[in-house]
């Protein structure tokens, strides 16, 4: 019996050239590819099996470090920027094997989502005129704000049943939530506008803050300090390529060295990773998911609310009133107000950069509808009409599937994910294959296993979807075919039995398996008690019991789910561990052995010339190491090349500074307009390729009928005239003098309450993302009574009800009329609404829940009733060089001693 040891091929290569008798037993006389005969370095493998020994010529500390250094660390680290969930261990595990042992399913879901966020970029950058960048507090800002939404909404998963029964409403809901103004909701004084505008703010603040170059950047543009991890991302990603453009150096450098050329080999198979994670820096998540879970869901069931009451339900279908399909779209809001309590619990698990198999998301059916019905019709500056545009956006045409259906562009996707591994492994497999011994070998039979694998599982995985999603085909040639069919009896009685015996096997299947569950409940019991324990009978029945529940739970499961548990994620994890076997073997010289080198898997191969083992003197090793080089050089290079111009294209619908945001749109622009003649080559080209695609998917009915799609242009031939506005008080620039009313000590605030973890959200409508520390003055409410004037709810004795020396609030009060007074009572609900779109959306998280009504008149304009405490003074507006309007006050007296000369400027007063 051998014993496997560490051997020397060069020994060996010594011993064998010395011995002629060793030469005429073992002396290889076969075909050869790339070098020349020699009777004096060439061995059999059963040659070498028999002179060196069937141990393992281990790579020496020297080489093992080069490649630690150079592969090893770079990938490692790579890989720790990775889009992980916090504190979720089994999720974070399960990703890491899928996103390693199926990198094309992989990279396909990815890219998928990026390219249904650039769609909904490009809808937000073509809402306007190309040279327009309108302010925050604008339709535009609102709709950039919506979109942003819905793709954070995108990375969940939606309810199963919300997808499978209630589609069209489902959509409807979603469509209502983000595109809506005119629903009022009802547990909230807020409108839904400045709502979305809220959550919007938090969820750009909250998103990872290693996925932009700057705390407040875009277009690649830092405008703030960075913060400790901005540059993590792209420091491991360029530190992968600078590794790779060192290897590609040192094997050219040292043409022929074999040791180099597996080591680029290496270098080739992992090209894939570093694009999959760079990938993550478009499609990042957020810090916290299941915060951001909860506030989605929170937004959805204000809506929700508010089609529950009939009153608001009526009044927000009214605005529809001239709508072609009002009839239609009012009993499809009317089945949304009826459905169950919890119907539309649409948001379950974070399911972002394929994380979940199968996952969709409600971006594309959303984004894929309203570009069909409006927004490709119209082409740029579309929300023009304002009005017609939310019309058609909210309540516009809903396909059959609802949230659910397959578009043939996703085979892009798909194809571009195959074509970025198939590159990757087939660089590498050109370089160990065509490196003597020539042949299929350990190394480039790895590579080949690896990538059969991950494309076995993309295919699996689409087929097992299409059998069992929730997507219906529609294939009319085959609907006709089986009606004439059936017009035959043989045909009909064929089916009968056919269906029969199916029935049959169903049965006998089922019946197999129950016997088989029994057997193995069995068997699995007698083995626990072979262990000795003292009552046998309780621990059999204990053992029983807890089998046939679990058994029970897995005939529970899904088809789908029973696919994922039982084959995908084993496969899976097999193919990770496959991959890491590599990189170790090729780090540490497990490869070396006289199976390996002799490749001898299938090829030209069966032998080992010693003299090229370590050194390759051939005269095409130039050639195929600069073909495997270039094939995943130019994929690399290539793929983040567009992921960059994605991200750049795409980085001002999330990010936070909105000045910022708009730099990066204009650039955008830009670079659009200088590459707009290379899109429009590639859409000539797509007319017959992509086209007559979907041509033939309409045809066997894997799509319902072809989508309009939107085209990027600088000019606009849309350019409605403008709806008549309401006429809006004029606002007169106006010097206001300032006069501070200082307060008692008693409502200094707490030295801890400038202390807090996330100042923004602190009066967040929306479930807290994280815990924020705060005195009880500063929650959501007013500490104080709100109808109390505002004198007298920072009075500290009872002295008297009225002070001696008046304060310029009561002042203000004895002028207000009582007819200024009513109207402003009656109006307060419009003001609200008006005011607090047009303000800061962090400042009117300070307004009361009770009604504007029940609010005093000079406290409810300037908000004075709930204004927080700052440094013993009230402050009356924070937007500086505009003083109140709408006010109702007669004379030039504002309230809090604000005196108002309205005459600056050269404008006389109202």
């Amino acid at each position: 019996m051998t014993v496997a040891m560490r051997i020397s091929f060069d020994d060996c290569a010594i011993k064998f050239s010395n011995n002629a008798t060793l030469q005429h037993l073992y002396g290889y006389h076969g075909p050869l590819v790339g070098i020349k005969y020699n009777q004096t370095t060439q061995i059999t493998r059963a040659g070498c099996l028999a002179v060196c020994g069937t141990g393992t010529d281990y790579y020496t500390w020297n080489d093992v470090s080069s490649t630690l250094t150079t592969w090893i660390l770079p990938v490692v680290g790579t890989m720790l920027q990775a889009p992980f969930e916090s504190n979720s261990t089994r999720r974070t595990l399960l990703a890491l094997a899928r996103w390693i042992g199926s990198p094309i399913a992989s990279l396909s879901y990815v890219l998928w989502n990026i390219k249904v966020s650039a769609k909904a970029a490009l809808m937000v950058d073509m809402a306007v005129k190309y040279d327009e960048t309108p302010d925050r507090k604008t339709d535009f800002g609102s709709m950039r704000d919506s979109m942003y939404l819905l793709l954070v909404m995108n990375q969940y998963a939606l309810k199963p049943d919300v997808v499978q029964y209630s589609k069209k409403e489902a959509e409807c809901l979603l469509r209502i939530a983000l595109f809506s103004r005119d629903l009022e909701l009802t547990d909230t004084n807020k409108s839904l506008r400045v709502m979305r505008r809220i959550l919007a703010r938090e969820l750009r603040e909250m998103r990872r803050r290693g996925a932009v170059p700057g705390e407040h950047s875009s277009f690649g543009l830092s405008l703030s300090s960075p913060s400790a991890n901005t540059y993590t991302v792209f420091v491991s990603i360029g530190w992968f390529l600078f590794a790779f453009a060192l290897s590609v150096e040192g094997a050219f450098n040292n043409l022929g060295q074999n040791t180099t050329a597996h080591d680029l080999a290496l270098g080739c198979l992992l090209a894939w990773f570093p694009i999959l994670i760079m990938c993550s820096v478009v499609d990042r998540n957020p810090i916290a998911a299941e915060a951001i879970r909860k506030k989605l869901n929170a937004l959805v069931d204000h809506v929700r609310n508010a089609l529950h009451n009939e009153e608001h339900r009526n009044h927000f279908m009214e605005t529809f009133r001239d709508h072609p399909e009002f009839e239609k779209l009012k009993i499809r809001v009317d089945d949304i107000a009826n459905a169950e309590e919890n119907a539309y619990e649409f948001f379950e698990d974070f399911a972002g950069q394929a994380r979940v198999r199968w996952h969709y998301g409600a971006a594309h059916p959303i984004l894929s509808d309203i570009e069909d019905c409006y927004i490709a019709h119209k082409g740029r500056n579309w929300l023009a009409d304002e009005r017609d545009a939310r019309m058609n956006l909210v309540l516009g045409t809903i396909n059959a599937e609802g949230l659910m259906w397959f578009d043939i562009r996703e085979f892009w996707q798909i194809a571009s994910a195959v074509l970025i591994v198939a590159g990757s492994c087939g660089g590498a497999f050109a370089l160990s294959y065509f490196t003597p011994t020539v042949g299929l070998g350990c190394r480039s039979g790895g590579y080949t296993i690896f990538f059969c694998v991950a494309l076995g599982l993309i295919i699996v995985e689409m087929t097992v979807w299409l059998a069992t999603s929730p997507y219906q085909m529609n294939v009319p040639w085959l609907d006709w075919i089986t009606r004439r069919l059936r017009t035959y009896t043989v045909f009909k009685t064929l089916e009968d039995n056919t269906q029969q015996r199916w029935s049959n096997l169903k049965r006998t299947t089922s019946s197999f398996s129950f016997k088989v569950e029994s057997q193995f409940i069995r068997l699995v019991v007698w083995f626990v008690l072979l262990v000795p324990t003292r009552n046998r009978r309780a621990k059999r029945a204990s053992v029983k019991t807890n089998l046939e529940k679990a058994i029970r739970r897995i005939g529970a499961l899904s088809t789908q789910k029973k696919w994922e548990r039982f084959f995908f994620r084993p496969i899976e994890v097999f193919n990770a561990t496959w991959l890491v076997y590599i990189v170790l073997a090729q780090t540490f010289g497990w490869y070396k052995t006289c199976d390996c080198v002799t490749s001898n898997w299938a090829g030209k191969g069966g032998y080992l010339d010693f003299s090229v083992q370590d050194t390759s003197n051939s005269v095409w090793v130039l050639w195929y190491w600069t073909a495997g080089t270039l094939m995943t050089g130019l994929v690399l290079l290539f793929s983040m090349f567009y992921i960059t111009v994605e991200w750049c294209q795409q980085s001002f619908l999330s990010t936070e500074d909105y000045d910022a945001a708009m730099d990066g749109l204009r650039m955008t622009r830009d670079y659009r307009l200088l590459t707009y003649w290379f899109r429009a080559i590639f859409r000539f080209v797509s007319r017959f390729t992509f086209d007559p695609l979907e041509s033939l998917g309409v045809k066997l009915g894997l799509i319902r009928s072809r989508q309009k799609t939107l085209v990027w242009t600088k000019g606009h031939t849309y350019d409605p005239e403008p709806r008549e506005q309401p006429p809006r008080p004029t606002r007169h620039e106006a010097s206001p003098s300032i006069e501070l009313t200082m307060y008692p000590d008693t409502f200094r605030p707490r030295e801890d309450s400038a202390m807090q973890e996330t100042p923004a959200m602190a009066h967040s409508l929306f479930p807290p993302a994280m815990t924020t520390r705060r005195p009880p003055n500063e929650s959501d409410a007013s500490f104080t009574e709100p109808t109390l004037p505002i004198y007298e709810q920072y009075r500290t004795s009872d002295e008297s009800n009225r002070p001696l020396v008046r304060r310029p609030s009561d002042v203000h009060r004895s002028h207000a009329a009582p007819a200024d007074r009513a109207r402003a009572r009656g109006d307060g609900r419009r003001r609200s609404s008006e005011i607090t779109e047009g303000r800061s959306s962090s400042e009117y998280m300070l307004f009361p829940a009770s009604p504007p009504a029940d609010r005093p008149v000079f406290g409810g304009w300037l908000g004075l009733s709930t204004v927080q405490n700052r440094q013993r003074y009230q402050r009356a507006n924070s937007d500086p060089g505009n003083p109140p309007f709408e006010t109702g006050i007669e004379g030039d007296q504002g309230g809090l001693g604000i005196i108002v000369d309205e005459h600056v400027g050269g404008q006389p007063g109202p």
